[in-house]
């Protein structure tokens, strides 16, 4: 009989292999990437389910713990007694101390453009349309939306997926993608906690690297915008947290949220899928006897059944452009990276170098967690070197110090195995007691009594290790309350951009190099250059809204040696513009104009 179900578990895995070999060899890109248009949000809307089932599942069947001496009023009272828990209620407050610093110290703006309205033009078509792409023509008729020409992104659709689910409960607003952010910062720090909970019995390490994770500045900076990463660490931190829970309990119900998880995980950016790389290691390394166990290989199958749309998406997107020319990842690129990105955790310029040395010494921790530790600097290796041959893996590349968050947890977890080791260190054989020496120590009973001997140094030292912190951390908050003048031009056309979409009526149409964005402001917009390529479109739209057609001059009408500045030029020309409103920022002009056939 058990032969039986393996040889199923293997028949189906080469169903699968079979199904994604075919319909990468029978069908066209195109042909595939109009398919996962339709598949995605269905695939990601059940994977989150089954996720979701997981939880709850293990929370309905959890062993909850009694408290030695509850309070008589609680008794009997399930949610009183969970809150009455220590460690919860400092979970809680930590929750709410992170999600309130993300919110109120960094500035709450886009920083990567246009990417960022993409992912939430996305979210925006999934919630609204059920199908995962970008608008590059779409319009509003009282309320009604309609996509009428839609693209496949190259990114992912893990990201825009999770708005998609916020915009289908409260509407769409592109400032929920922002608070979404700041929510999954929150969790993050949690599971930072978790995690180092499951590598050490001791609180002091958890409760550090959760500190330290929520203290980062570009940890800090890039969760209060709508970019990919903060979704990408979240979901690469949880399948680490319950590979560890599932290794140490060894039950199915936590294999199956490994499962369901690892998917979500891969989706959220182009280099998350090396987080099954390291979950393999991890296995082999903390558990080889489980790599045989039918049960694995059974959830892996899950796993690869929700995986597949994702692999057909890499295969789709491979051999594009990605808006350069040249090999995308190359050695040659691994010098040029290193000194930037090597630097960048020890010249205490953008990231804390204490951080750093605690993090070094989280790698020498021994006595039962060396070998956790090890597999945790593989995590941070794994999703720091792959960016070393990556064109623009440089974190001094435009925006791309954004590619660093992904290494921040990693980098955290062994900061707070660090700092234990160190308070450890700190704590050694210390009287409590300030002057006294070891050997006058030994002569008072109270001295050397355990608890008074080290009771209050390990507090002394504990407090010790995150006033540094708190100070180290104070001198970045310059930095991260700073918009800066990174991406100022894209920056400021968003910000007329919304200004302009405000004074032109609910029924009309804007020509725009950037429709989405002004489809999340719920006006409709055509990608400008029908004005060249289909003029008897514009003529069109002139019909169907009389006076309101209108040519958004933007960023990148402004773009010196660029084939969008002379678009631009020849659109001005072809037609009679009226002016709007128009705007300037240093040397760059910014406008709305009002479109008219031009009189022969």
């Amino acid at each position: 009989m058990k032969s039986k179900r393996a040889i199923l578990i293997l028949i189906l895995y080469l169903f699968l292999l079979g199904f994604a070999l075919y319909v990468m060899d029978y069908h066209s890109k195109p042909a595939i990437e109009a398919a996962l248009i339709l598949w995605m949000p269905w695939t990601l809307r059940l994977n989150l389910l089954l996720l979701l089932a997981g939880l709850l599942f293990r929370g309905l069947n959890r062993e909850r713990p009694v408290s030695p001496t509850p309070p008589a009023e609680d008794q009997g009272n399930i949610i009183l007694s969970w809150f009455a828990q220590r460690e919860v209620r400092f979970l809680l407050l930590l929750f709410i101390v992170a999600f309130l610093s993300v919110l109120l110290i960094p500035p709450q703006v886009h920083r990567l453009f246009y990417d960022e309205d993409i992912y939430a033009n996305i979210g925006q078509n999934i919630a609204l349309l059920n199908q995962a792409a970008m608008t590059d023509y779409g319009v509003f008729e009282y309320g009604d939306y309609q996509g009428n020409w839609l693209q496949y992104n190259k990114e992912p659709n893990g990201w825009p997926f999770l708005i998609s689910l916020v915009f289908q409960v409260f509407g769409i607003n592109e400032s929920y993608a922002f608070f979404l952010n700041n929510l999954l910062f929150a969790g993050s720090v949690l599971i930072v906690y978790l995690i180092i909970r499951r590598l050490t019995p001791k609180t002091f390490p958890a409760m550090l690297g959760a500190l330290i994770y929520a203290a980062i500045p570009h940890n800090l900076i890039w969760s209060n915008t709508a970019a990919a990463e903060p979704s990408a660490a979240f979901f690469s931190g949880l399948t680490v947290l319950f590979l560890l829970i599932w290794l140490r309990s060894q039950k199915i119900v936590h294999l199956f949220l490994l499962a369901v998880t690892l998917p979500l995980a891969c989706q959220m950016r182009p280099e998350s899928g090396l987080i099954v790389l390291w979950v393999m290691a991890a296995i082999l390394i903390l558990s080889p006897g489980t790599i045989m166990k039918r049960r694995v290989w059974a959830m892996g199958l899950l796993s690869s059944l929700f995986l597949l749309p994702h692999l057909l998406h890499l295969y789709a997107m491979s051999g594009q452009s990605w808006g350069a020319e040249g090999v995308k990842f190359s050695a040659g690129y691994f010098l040029n990276n290193l000194r930037v990105n090597g630097p960048y955790y020890i010249n205490n310029s953008q990231f804390p170098v204490f951080v750093t040395l605690l993090a070094l010494a989280g790698c020498l921790v021994g006595k039962g967690t060396h070998t956790r530790s090890m597999l945790i600097s593989i995590w941070f290796l794994l999703f720091w070197g792959i960016f070393l041959f990556f064109y623009a893996g440089s974190y001094r590349y435009g925006t791309d110090v954004r590619f660093a968050l992904v290494t921040f947890m990693p980098l955290a977890i062994l900061a707070g195995l660090g700092g234990g080791k160190l308070k450890d260190w700190i704590t050694a054989g210390r009287p409590s007691v300030i002057g006294r020496r070891r050997s006058d120590a030994a002569a008072i009973p109270e001295i050397a009594s355990p608890s008074a001997r080290n009771d209050i140094p390990e507090r002394y030292a504990a407090a010790l290790i995150i006033l540094a912190l708190l100070f180290s951390w104070i001198s970045f908050l310059p930095m991260i309350r700073t918009v800066g003048q990174e991406a100022w031009a894209a920056r400021f056309d968003h910000l007329y951009a919304r200004d302009f979409a405000g004074k032109i009526p609910a029924r009309s149409i804007v020509l725009t190099h950037n429709p989405g964005m002004f489809l999340l402001w719920e006006r409709s917009a055509v990608q400008s250059h029908i004005g060249l390529t289909k003029p008897e479109l514009v003529r069109q739209l002139m019909d169907k809204y009389p006076g309101h057609v209108y040519f958004h001059f933007n960023f990148w009408c402004n773009t010196v040696q660029d084939p969008n500045q002379k678009l631009c030029t020849d659109i001005m020309e072809a037609y009679t513009m009226e002016a709007i409103v128009t705007a300037q920022e240093q040397n760059y002009h910014y406008g709305l104009y009002r479109m008219h056939k031009k009189e022969k």
